[in-house]
Formats: C-alpha cells, structure tokens, sequence
C-alpha cells in the first residue's frame, strides 16, 4: 500500500521519529547498556504522539481503541484483521478521529514489518495472542496484549522470554489492577486489618439459557474472511459461526473457557494481592450440566488452588465457582461476580465494578462495617465506575511505561503467573484429576513428592501448531 505525501517539514520530523525508532528497536534487538539512552530519548519526547496499531479488531479491540484515543497521546496508522469488515470499520472510525485514515492488513507480519510504529493492540482471539506478541517483540514493538496472554503454559514461557530478551514494554489487559477501588482493596487487604489470611474466593454466576448459543451447521466461511489465518495454530477444522466471533472462548481449540475468560481477571487479582508463588496443587471437577450447545468448555465448575506458605503466612487455598446457567430472575449486581478475602479478624468483597466492603473488624468481627469510605467519599457513591475507569487508566499506565520503560502494572511477567495457574485449572479439569505443579521443572505430577510425572496432563502444558503457524521463538 502506498504511504502518502508530506510536506517537506513533515517529511524531516517523520525521519527523526523513525530514525529514534529504529534506535529504540535496535537496542530492544540487542539487549545492551544502550537502553538507558533510549530512556533519555523516549523522555525528551514525552509530548510527541505515539505511534500505534490493533491487530485483531473485535468487541473488545473496539473498547480498547476508544481509550487510547480518547487519551490523545497517540495516533493509529494501521489496523489488521482476517475480517476485512471490521477493519474497514475501525478505520473510519479512526479516520472519523483523528482526520487521517490507518493503513489496512489482512496479516499481522506487514504491521510488524512497518518502522513507523511504537506500539501495537493485540486483541485477536486468544490463540493468536502468544504468536503475534512474540513476533512483536522480536520486531522492536511494545505491545497491548488482551487476557489472557496465552492459550497455554509453554506460550506463556515463551513470551517472558521475548519480552526479556528485547527489552519491551507488555502490558497485559488486566485492567482491574488499574481501578482505583481495586487498588483500594488491596492496600487494605495488606495493612493486616483482616488478621491472618488462609483463604481466597472468585466465582462467577452467569445467565445463559438452558439451548446457550445453540447447535450450529458447518457452512462456508464469509467471502470477507481468510478463515485459515483465522485458525492459525489452531487445529484444521471446517468454519462454524459459533466457533467464531464472539463465542470462540467456549472452545479449548482457541481458548479457556470461563476460566480464561472472566477467573483470569477476578484470580489476577487475589495472586497480585497476596503475593502468591506458583501453586503447589490443582484439582478442578465440573462439567456441561446444564447447558446444551456445542462449547467444549464446562458451565459448571470448582477449582480448589493450594498456594504453599510464604514467610509467617500460612498456606492459602483458594477456590473459584462458576455456574453458567441461572435465571436472569436470580440476577443480583453483588453476587454476579465477586472476590473475597477470609482472614481472623474479617472478610472483605470486592467485585468488578461496585467498590467493595468489609464485614467483621478487628474490634469486633461479628459488627459488619459499612461500604468503606474513602476520602470522606463512600464507595458505593461510586457504584459502577471502577471498570469503566479502569480500561483509560490501564491504556495510559501502558503509555507512560514506554516513555519511561519501566514495568507496566499488569506486565506479562505479573500476568503470566495467574495465567498459568488458569491453566492448570483447566488442565486438571480435562484430565479429571488433582495435578501437582513443578514451575521449575515445568511438569506437573501425580503425587505430592513429585516422584511420578502426569504425562497426560504435561501433554497439555502445550499444544501442536499448524504447519505454517508455528511459535515464534525468542
């Protein structure tokens, strides 16, 4: 695609910034002392607008994209998708922006090849989110990656590697860590107000009918979509509208069902809190019980996760639940979706959006505080701002670390700890058993010693790629 005229003056200011750019890549490419002036030349160009681009242009891509250019810190040159449809509308939408209409992809690789850009979005479905981070990072991009950043533990790996070894900003799209009343919860969790902590809680209770999303014939794939880049590392399989947009994740083919949906974002939250290492065990049962569609994941689920003790601390078990067919009668905005902290001396809630509260004190356990007041400002005045608030301060979190290329808030370093443990969760479930983890030796066990390898379950820790659509590696 051609790129398009400037003048004389836009010609030499685009030259400088591809030249900082390029030094930038350079280094990243090189993993060498010369990062401290790149920090010098990032910070000397603070109020320059970023350059950025999404691959993958969904649902959430689409909530992603009115963030960052509401933030107006940076400008959109390219978008990417296999659906030539949606990127057709987020470039108007963008053109309609910021006055300038974004080159137009149909393959991530001519995105990445482009020397222009600073920072890409990757908002594809979740088995694409590993490739095209990695092969980001290897081409000198900082990157936006959504949760959760793998489609299992191997890839996950890989990008911690990539991510090292060329000194990229990656943010990963866990933005509750940025709410405030997040953030709130867990200074409070962490000043010891609720004595000893020995036990954790994240549920889900979600309100599909009894058919779901229905039974689906295969059919062919529309004319706007090159289904096979769609599938990528997936396994080869004919297109079905309900393995596609928008109900993808109910699929281990592409993704991890409700854990890897909503449990990554709610569990992120008690591991970042808490502190925790890798879990020692994992036992997950469950099943489709109630639903009748064509999802290979479960709607009814328990995970019980064993976190060893830690110092002083004991050992924390945590527990996700999740039943995914409920009336819309039984609707209740407190009980939706929640995460609780146990301790001696009082247990606090928390959710996605409401703020939270704390019942029981240190005084008196069995005197329920109220919603917590913060700033003379309670809480629940607040109601329903927390995400909303979260996606703006997430995006400009990820933008203030590349100009000063310090960690990001939900670095994928931070995030691909909870990851894995989704993913063992999911892993037990599928081989119906209690896994014991070994995060040096990267296997999981049959017995507490470690003495006898799960091979069925280490079989899972990756997957077989297409041929075409291999890992990259770092």
């Amino acid at each position: 695609m051609s790129q398009p005229q400037h003048s004389v003056d836009q010609t030499t200011q685009q030259t400088s910034q591809q030249d900082r750019r390029l030094f930038l890549k350079t280094a990243g490419a090189a993993g060498i002392a010369t990062l401290a002036h790149a920090q010098s030349l990032r910070a000397n160009d603070a109020n320059e607008k970023m350059t950025a681009a999404v691959i993958g242009c969904g649902g959430i891509a689409s909530h992603l994209l009115g963030q960052f250019m509401e933030s107006d810190r940076c400008q959109f040159v390219a978008v990417c998708d296999v659906d030539t449809r949606r990127s057709a509308e987020f470039a108007d939408r963008i053109e309609k922006h910021q006055g300038k209409r974004p080159d137009i992809y149909g393959e991530y690789e001519r995105v990445l090849d482009r020397g222009d850009i600073d920072f890409v979005i990757v908002a594809t479905p979740d088995h694409w989110h590993a490739p095209i981070t990695i092969a980001a990072c290897l081409a000198g991009k900082d990157v936006y990656c959504e949760k959760p950043c793998s489609h299992n533990i191997l890839e996950g790996q890989e990008m911690v590697r990539a991510r090292e070894k060329q000194n990229r900003v990656v943010q990963v799209g866990t933005q509750t860590r940025s709410a405030p009343h997040m953030q709130a919860a867990r200074d409070y969790v962490r000043s010891g107000k609720l004595g000893v902590i020995s036990k954790t809680r994240t549920f889900n209770r979600g309100f599909w009918g009894p058919t779901g999303f229905g039974k689906w014939a295969d059919q062919s794939a529309p004319k706007e979509v090159n289904y096979d880049r769609w599938l990528g590392p997936a396994p080869e399989r004919p297109f079905n509208p309900k393995r596609f947009h928008g109900s993808f994740r109910w699929f281990y083919d592409y993704a991890g069902g409700i854990l890897g949906d909503w449990n990554i974002h709610l569990q992120d939250i008690v591991m970042w809190t808490m502190d925790t290492p890798d879990p020692v065990s994992v036992s997950a049962f469950g099943g489709k019980y109630l639903i009748d569609d064509d999802r290979t994941t479960p709607d009814t689920l328990e995970v019980l996760y064993e976190f060893p003790a830690v110092g002083d601390r004991p050992p924390l078990i945590h527990n996700y639940s999740a039943v995914l067919a409920l009336s819309p009668y039984n609707h209740n905005a407190h009980t939706g979706v929640g995460i609780e902290f146990t301790g001696s001396d009082g247990q606090l809630y928390t959710n996605w959006d409401d703020g939270w509260f704390v019942n029981g004190a240190p005084k008196n356990f069995r005197k329920p505080e109220p919603w917590h007041e913060v700033n003379e400002k309670r809480i629940d005045d607040e109601i329903h701002t927390g995400s909303r608030q979260s996606y703006g301060l997430h995006a400009n979190n990820f933008m203030d670390c590349i100009i000063s290329r310090e960690s990001p808030a939900a670095s994928i370093e931070k995030h691909n700890k909870t990851c894995t443990a989704i993913h063992l969760g999911n892993i037990s479930y599928r081989v119906g058993r209690r896994l014991y983890w070994d995060p040096v030796k990267v296997a999981c066990f049959k017995d507490r010693e470690m003495t006898i390898p799960d091979n069925e379950a280490n079989q899972l820790l990756g997957r077989e790629y297409r041929k075409g659509y291999e890992l990259p590696k770092a």
